[in-house]
C-alpha cells in the first residue's frame, strides 16, 4: 500500500515539474490592444512639447538654434494593459523632462512617435518642422537612435538647410560611428572624418533631467553661421490675380 502511495505521489510530482517545464517555454503573448493613431504632425496635439510662443524667423532676428527632441525611450507602445490617453500621458512627462536638459540650447520640439514606426513617424515629424516652424532657422537634433535614411536625404537635397543644420546630440548606446548619421549630411562646418555627432549624457536629478556632453555642437554655431550662411529671405506674400486691361489707340473705341 505504501508502495502504491509513494509511486502515486511521484506520478504527480513528475506531472507538475513538466507542466512548469512547458509552461516556461511557451510563447511570450503578444500585446493585441487597440492600434494607435497615425499622428498628424500638422495637428498641436501629436506634439508633447512645443514652445509656447513661436519664435522668430531667421529674417526677423540673428541666428538662433532650435532642438528637435525623438526619443524612442518615451515611443507609444500597444497594450491591453494600458490606455492610450495613459499611455500619452506618460510619454507627454517624460519627454517634458527631457526637454529641460535640452532648453538652454534653444526651443525645443518633441513629437509623439510610435514605437512599430519610429522611422516613418521620426521623418514625418522633422519633414512638418523644417517646412512649418523652422523658417530658416538653425536646428539640432537629440536622438537616441539612427536617424531615418529618408531624413538623411532631405541634407543631401538642400545644401542651404544643410548648412544652417548643426548636428545630431546622440543620447542612445555607444554604436559604431556614423551609423546613427552619415558625415555627408553635415556642413563644411565639420570634418568629414569626425561628422557633426555628439555622445550626450542624460541623468535624472529629481523630477528633471541633466545633460552632459553636446557642447562642441552647440558651442561657435551661431558665430560660424554668422561667418559663413546666408539668412533665408522672407517669403513673399499669396500673389494676386490682376486683371489684364486691353489697351486701345484714339478712334478705336466703339
Amino acid at each position: 500500500m505504501n508502495r502504491k502511495l509513494a509511486l502515486a505521489l511521484i506520478a504527480i510530482l513528475l506531472a507538475t515539474a513538466i507542466g512548469a517545464v512547458v509552461w516556461s517555454t511557451r510563447p511570450t503573448p503578444v500585446a493585441t490592444g487597440p492600434a494607435l493613431p497615425t499622428f498628424d504632425y500638422a495637428a498641436d496635439d501629436s506634439w508633447a512639447v512645443t514652445p509656447d510662443v513661436p519664435p522668430p524667423a531667421v529674417w526677423e532676428t540673428d541666428w538662433e538654434i532650435d532642438v528637435i527632441l525623438l526619443s524612442q525611450d518615451a515611443a507609444l507602445e500597444t497594450s491591453d494593459r494600458v490606455g492610450l490617453e495613459k499611455r500619452r500621458d506618460d510619454a507627454a512627462e517624460e519627454l517634458d523632462r527631457m526637454s529641460g536638459a535640452f532648453e538652454g540650447i534653444g526651443p525645443v520640439y518633441a513629437p509623439y512617435l510610435r514605437a512599430a514606426s519610429l522611422d516613418s513617424d521620426s521623418d514625418a515629424a522633422l519633414r512638418h518642422y523644417l517646412s512649418t516652424d523652422n523658417r530658416g532657422r538653425a536646428f539640432v537634433i537629440v536622438t537616441d537612435r539612427p536617424v531615418p535614411a529618408q531624413s538623411i536625404a532631405l541634407f543631401g537635397d538642400d545644401p542651404l538647410l544643410r548648412t544652417r543644420f548643426g548636428g545630431v546630440l546622440y543620447t542612445g548606446p555607444q554604436v559604431e560611428s556614423g551609423t546613427v548619421l552619415p558625415a555627408t549630411a553635415c556642413s563644411r562646418r565639420y570634418k568629414p572624418e569626425t561628422g557633426c555627432i555628439a555622445s550626450v549624457e542624460l541623468r535624472r536629478s529629481g523630477g528633471r533631467y541633466e545633460r552632459t556632453g553636446g557642447e562642441q555642437l552647440t558651442n561657435g554655431l551661431i558665430r560660424w553661421l554668422n561667418d559663413h550662411a546666408s539668412k533665408l529671405a522672407e517669403p513673399l506674400g499669396d500673389l494676386e490675380e490682376v486683371e489684364i486691361i486691353e489697351i486701345r489707340r484714339p478712334g478705336e473705341t466703339e
